[in-house]
């Protein structure tokens, strides 16, 4: 007798992603951690969420109990940074594949995990220092010429490249950084700038590494009396856009929870059986670029990153990244998205252009 006709192959079935994010309650963070749930969440994945709570134990902690819960992938923030050979070892033990944005750890760690462990999917994170050499050009530009800088913890790659950055193109056009302090955490901020600015009247403008540090600083700046003072900024969130818009913040940079988006899809090509590798045949090291929020396009950069209507990645140009909606993905699809993605380019997939 004639034989059936085949049924379709199901569709693949959700997975279960394990996620961090440093800690909860800083607007930066929590926004990491809110990209890649929209992500995997808009693919049909479920996602086990956890925090840190601000420690480099409770960090390898939630990679234990990720792999001791069975998920099927792991999309990870090593903000302690030490942790990431550990955390290889977990994943290869449980056999859990695993990818880490933002937050990366040092590469020197990563190039070994791309040498030695087949479930290490890559890292992605934002170009920090070219960071910070683009808000010294934008301060410069508009006629800065002394600076101070304040941000969190010493030894954070987020915070020292970004410094590193700033330093050496603001000497390099001509300018002096006549201060940098540094905090635990932002609660120190209006103290340390309050000492900071009193100490360098005469400066024209203030880099804060990462939004959560431009309340405190207006407040010094506030506080003082000081005139004229310019603010900037790298990571901009929320409350600082809004400022960026008034006028109150001069500009900034942003880009850095793209990474978050496209760390998802390097796990999830893993789990359909295409793992995306470089020409040397490693799991991918990738940066994106950041990109100028200013007065011009914050109104734009609103819509994009703080609105329910739209996102910096639509669920199309996520589908492009995967295998299961797109069979021709590699490595260099990764490489042209990370050099070529900008404000305009996600307001033209949002429909807003």
């Amino acid at each position: 007798g004639a034989r059936p006709t085949p049924a379709p192959p199901p569709a693949p079935p959700g997975r279960a992603i394990g996620i961090n994010t440093w800690g909860s309650g800083v607007p930066v963070l929590d926004m990491f951690g809110d990209a890649k749930e929209y992500t995997l969440t808009t693919l049909g994945h479920k996602v086990n969420r956890m925090s840190d709570d601000f420690t480099a134990d409770k960090e390898l902690q939630n990679v234990q109990n990720m792999c001791a819960a069975g998920v099927n992938g792991i999309v990870f923030q090593a903000a302690a940074v030490s942790t990431v050979p550990q955390i290889g070892v977990e994943c290869a033990n449980a056999k859990i594949p695993f990818a880490f944005d933002v937050f990366v750890g040092e590469n020197p760690d990563l190039d070994a995990l791309a040498a030695s462990n087949e479930y290490y999917c890559g890292a992605i994170d934002l170009d920090m220092v070219s960071d910070g050499e683009a808000v010294a050009q934008m301060a410069f530009d508009n006629g800065c010429r002394k600076a101070c800088m304040i941000g969190g913890n010493i030894g954070d790659n987020n915070m020292d490249q970004r410094s590193e950055g700033f330093t050496k193109r603001f000497t390099a056009l001509g300018g002096e950084v006549l201060f940098e302090a540094r905090c635990t955490d932002n609660s120190e901020c209006p103290a340390k700038a309050t000492d900071m600015l009193s100490g360098n009247k005469d400066a024209d403008c203030v880099y804060c590494f990462v939004g959560d540090y431009i309340e405190g600083t207006l407040t010094a700046i506030d506080n003082l009396g000081l005139e004229g003072v310019q603010v900037y900024v790298s990571c901009v969130d929320e409350a600082t856009a809004k400022y960026i818009k008034d006028g109150t913040v001069m500009g900034g940079n942003d880009g850095i929870s793209l990474a978050c988006f496209i760390s998802c899809t390097l796990v999830l090509n893993y789990l359909a059986g295409h793992k995306i590798v470089d020409a040397d045949g490693k799991a991918p090291r990738l940066s994106t670029h950041p990109f100028q929020v200013n007065k011009d396009n914050v109104d734009n950069y609103m819509k994009v990153f703080f609105s329910d209507s739209a996102h910096p990645f639509t669920k199309e140009m996520l589908e492009k990244l995967l295998y299961t909606s797109n069979p021709n993905v590699g490595y260099q699809d990764y490489v042209d998205l990370v050099a070529n993605i900008n404000l305009d380019y996600m307001l033209e997939s949002n429909g807003l252009k």
